[in-house]
């Protein structure tokens, strides 16, 4: 509905933007456009699925015509947390009041329904994976930038990232460390007092030797200390998740490569690959944990190259701010191994991010160093 309404500016900021910007969203979009039709003439895919990826693509390079607007950027804070305080409730209620036939049936209720999971390995802690945690963690990192008032901005922040870890994905998490290191890394760098420091403690090879010796002390300690959790969590993924992931690429690769002509151009949009795996049922699927996998599939490379290509572009002609690219990059890093990196998820979290720092982070208004 947002682009429904947006029409009119979508072509008034298409044409105010450079002739580069302008020639790569159309051959992108007369490209997508014979795909779809070689998917439904050609291959004879499904039409409504077909439909649905075409869209998809065409929206994720639109999205950067959309006109900044404040509201956009709210809406998302505010339902994102209050999906987070469901997940913290549902998982309070469980604890207290789930017994081990509620949890049984409540899993098998969300499972057939297509929401997502919920289980438990130590029946102290209920992973609750459904539809709409994709949101929680770029919406914790946004908050920050976003909300002014600090009692607030922590209220609302705490809320987000308790529900991030109810979620019970590890990449979110991986995300999170990763924004905050990196976000860490560039403050510490920019500060010219470190960069005078560095400059002379570097030049000492004692000083250098030390402090390398002192970081890989830390470094050794740390991994003891969580040997433990990453040696379950790897043990259990390795059970199950990992190898699914490895099986998805093999048979969507394999099919990818059938001829030369579909490994340049794909299976087309909405390809389903009719194989039944050790581990899935592929013959109605159409959303993988490796969906970018599957859009490589069904785009052929090419194509892909040419998205791939026309979205840097986009992202750093549009955003020209690193810290937007940096939460970008965070939303990428656990989206990838996910079935939301070609989704509306990845649309939402694009709309919002452009509003965030066209609005809120424009040189002058708020410091991208104040959290």
């Amino acid at each position: 509905m947002i682009f429904v309404f947006s029409v009119p500016f979508l072509f008034r900021n298409f044409w105010k933007s450079t002739n580069l910007i302008k020639v790569l969203f159309v051959l992108n979009v007369v490209c997508l456009t014979l795909l779809l039709l070689y998917s439904i003439v050609i291959e004879q895919n499904n039409l409504s699925l077909a439909i649905r990826f075409f869209t998809i693509l065409v929206l994720m390079l639109a999205v950067f015509f959309l006109p900044a607007k404040k509201i956009y950027v709210k809406l998302f804070i505010i339902l994102a947390t209050l999906h987070s305080i469901f997940l913290i409730a549902f998982e309070i209620y469980i604890l207290v009041f789930g017994g081990p036939e509620f949890q049984e049936f409540i899993r098998a209720k969300v499972m057939n329904l297509g929401m997502g999971d919920i289980y438990t390995y130590n029946q102290y802690f209920f992973r609750i994976q459904i539809k709409g945690n994709p949101i929680l963690p770029i919406a914790f990192i946004v908050s920050l930038f976003a909300i002014q008032s600090k009692q607030l901005k922590i209220s609302v922040a705490s809320l987000l990232f308790v529900g991030t870890i109810i979620a019970g994905n590890l990449a979110f998490i991986l995300s999170i460390v990763f924004f905050f290191g990196m976000y860490g890394a560039i403050l510490f760098f920019s500060n010219e007092k470190v960069k005078t420091f560095l400059k002379n403690l570097f030049g000492n090879r004692k000083r250098v030797i030390i402090l390398v010796s002192l970081f890989s002390v830390f470094i050794i300690a740390v991994a003891i200390v969580l040997f433990p959790y990453i040696k379950e969590v790897f043990i259990r993924k390795m059970e199950y998740s990992i190898p699914t992931r490895f099986d998805q690429v093999s048979h969507l690769i394999k099919d990818l490569a059938e001829s030369p002509i579909t490994l340049l151009f794909g299976q087309g949009f909405g390809n389903i690959i009719y194989v039944i795996s050790d581990y899935r049922d592929y013959r109605n699927a159409y959303y993988f944990e490796l969906q970018t996998i599957y859009v490589l599939n069904q785009v052929g490379i090419l194509y892909f190259a040419v998205f791939l290509i026309t979205k840097i572009i986009f992202v750093i002609k549009f955003w020209r701010n690193k810290l937007i690219i940096l939460i970008y990059l965070s939303y990428i890093l656990y989206a990838f191994t996910n079935p939301y990196l070609f989704d509306t998820t990845n649309i939402l979290v694009l709309i919002v991010l452009s509003s965030l720092g066209k609005l809120y982070l424009e040189e002058g208004n708020t410091s991208e160093s104040k959290i």
